[in-house]
């Protein structure tokens, strides 16, 4: 499965979505520089600290983060 990058102010969010054995989400990603996500890591949650019924909300969850953190820890 190809991860998808999603581009925020000079970086990309790369959601890793881990089904847990509740059949849940677990909202795992990293953030990292540029737009493509070819510059270093910044962020990484590799522990499932949040856990979703579905994809769209792990991902909502994880982009809503990651804006927020951009934000706060700008280039």
């Amino acid at each position: 499965m190809e991860v998808k990058g999603y581009p925020y102010k000079g970086h990309a969010v790369f959601p890793r979505l881990e089904q847990q054995g509740s059949g849940k989400y677990a909202a795992c990603f990293t953030i990292q520089t540029g737009k493509d996500g070819a510059g270093e890591t910044r962020y990484a949650r590799t522990m499932p600290t949040n856990e979703f019924d579905t994809e769209d909300d792990a991902i909502a969850y994880i982009l809503d983060f990651a804006g927020d953190w951009i934000d706060e820890n700008p280039i």
